[in-house]
């Protein structure tokens, strides 16, 4: 059995910081289960970037390459900068436009694709009073 797993955490600024930006912190992994229930890790990237809430853009980008199959796979993660200042919303179509062919790695792509759903998280957050 193979299993993709995706996770998307974001925090808000404390309430009433005016400049704060928000954290995200995101994860991918992909991994097959033996029949005797055993998991074993394939591909996971971690994903740590910052977002300036009045611009919805990315201002901070890092990529934190766990356990890949491939040599050539971690310098994918030196490439994600080609995202900096790029809005959140976009990031679906805009990664597979700059991080392409040796710059960047499949798994990676997908784990930065995923950030495009900070904002809907974002608009849980305001419509909880967690943020301004």
């Amino acid at each position: 059995m193979f299993r993709r797993r995706r996770r998307v955490d974001v925090v808000a600024p404390e309430l009433g910081t005016p400049h704060g930006l928000l954290t995200v912190d995101s994860m991918f992994r992909d991994s097959m289960w033996s029949p005797q229930g055993v998991e074993t890790v394939v591909h996971e990237y971690g994903v740590h970037a910052t977002v300036d809430p009045a611009t919805m853009r990315l201002v901070g980008l890092r990529a934190d390459p766990r356990v890949l199959p491939f040599e050539t796979c971690p310098s994918a993660a030196d490439n994600v900068d080609l995202l900096l200042g790029e809005p959140m919303r976009t990031l679906r179509a805009r990664v597979i436009r700059l991080v392409v062919g040796t710059d960047g790695c499949t798994h990676l792509n997908d784990a930065l694709r995923a950030l495009a759903e900070v904002p809907v998280l974002v608009d849980q957050l305001v419509t909880t009073g967690r943020i301004d």
